[in-house]
């Protein structure tokens, strides 16, 4: 059971890290508004200004990518062998699964008020799962090559 605390508390985190950046206080007017607070940053404020849409895309890829990993290290401490061997199968059905809440997490931003479901924000985060998958992989072929 001692192998399973970590998986758990991370898998937590993530999830409230996912609940949490899917609320109203994170939509692309709010974070512009404070990209403009920093109106006496000029240099940094422009810099922010032109970033802003790959800041909010990356927070996707990171958000459900790390969903992945966590999900994955989790079921190979309960089915594995606790060496995040690659599974075609699991890495699938994990995939569709982190795919899901993706899915529900643009609902649960349009259902916040001041958030809108965006496409481009859902296949952000299906990239991000995608990599994640894909690191997991190409993790086991350089151990095994290595």
């Amino acid at each position: 059971m001692t192998t399973l605390a970590g998986p758990l508390i991370a898998l937590g985190l993530v999830g409230a890290l996912i609940w949490w950046l899917g609320g109203g206080q994170f939509g692309r007017d709010q974070t512009q508004g404070w990209i403009n607070a920093l109106a006496r940053f000029p240099r940094f404020q422009a810099w922010l200004n032109r970033q802003h849409g790959r800041i909010r895309a990356a927070a996707h890829y990171v958000e459900f990518g790390g969903l992945y990993l966590v999900l994955y290290w989790l079921t190979d401490e309960l089915m594995g062998n606790g060496m995040l061997l690659f599974h075609w199968p699991r890495a699938l059905i994990l995939w569709v699964i982190c795919a899901v809440a993706a899915y529900l997490d643009e609902i649960h931003q349009l259902k916040s008020g001041t958030r809108q479901f965006r496409r481009v924000d859902f296949l952000h985060s299906c990239c991000g799962i995608t990599i994640a998958m894909a690191m997991i992989f190409f993790g086991e072929l350089i151990r095994l090559n290595w």
